[in-house]
């Protein structure tokens, strides 16, 4: 599962993408988008594309539901994660630690004391956009060279995009935003009769 990490924080630039970050962090709670998600293993033209909605809570509560090729959820309520393939009958149920959620993006984007710690941020506006780059504090991080793209008027996160340390490359695109009614329950998993439950 590639939902890995994000942003952060240093100088006046910083501050102001800084800012913007919290912006678009509040924009994105209560709200319902569609999303593609292609990843390229490093040394490959060809990418993975998936596709599907996300739901956000308040962050770092969000569900994610991928529609193609294959049908998959996740589940994160702030502490536990559910990743849930009805395929294979399987969920797997994960507490994170501070270091894993470093390692996931759309869990920083509503964390700013993570993103000081973790994160230097630039910003540039370009046009109705401001794009803000991110790079780790540490050369062992696990992410590297993070792309935010916001809409300037509304705040809407259009595309997050970034690599790891082994250059493998992966973007999300996000459209269609509209606000849905939301509560814990909306981030809570659970497993249907019959599913295989794994914990980590």
């Amino acid at each position: 599962m590639k939902i890995t990490a994000l942003l952060l924080t240093l100088t006046l630039a910083t501050a102001a993408s800084a800012a913007e970050i919290d912006r678009a962090a509040a924009a994105l709670a209560g709200t319902e988008a569609q999303f593609s998600q292609r990843f390229t293993p490093k040394g490959f033209k060809n990418s993975q594309v998936e596709s599907g909605s996300v739901v956000f809570g308040p962050l770092p509560m969000m569900r994610w539901t991928y529609a193609r090729p294959e049908q998959k959820i996740f589940v994160f309520d702030g502490n536990r994660s559910w990743f849930y393939l009805p395929g294979e009958k399987q969920v797997t149920v994960t507490t994170l630690d501070d270091q894993h959620r470093s390692e996931l993006p759309f869990l920083l984007i509503g964390d700013p004391s993570a993103r000081d710690r973790n994160f230097i941020v630039r910003e540039k506006t370009n046009g109705a956009t401001v794009v803000t780059t991110l790079q780790p504090r540490s050369a062992s991080a696990m992410i590297r060279n993070v792309t935010i793209t916001i809409a300037s008027a509304t705040h809407a996160i259009q595309r997050v995009s970034y690599s790891d340390r082994d250059g493998n490359e992966t973007t999300f695109d996000f459209s269609g935003f509209s606000r849905r009614a939301v509560s814990p329950d909306s981030f809570h998993f659970t497993p249907p009769a019959g599913v295989e439950v794994i914990q980590q």
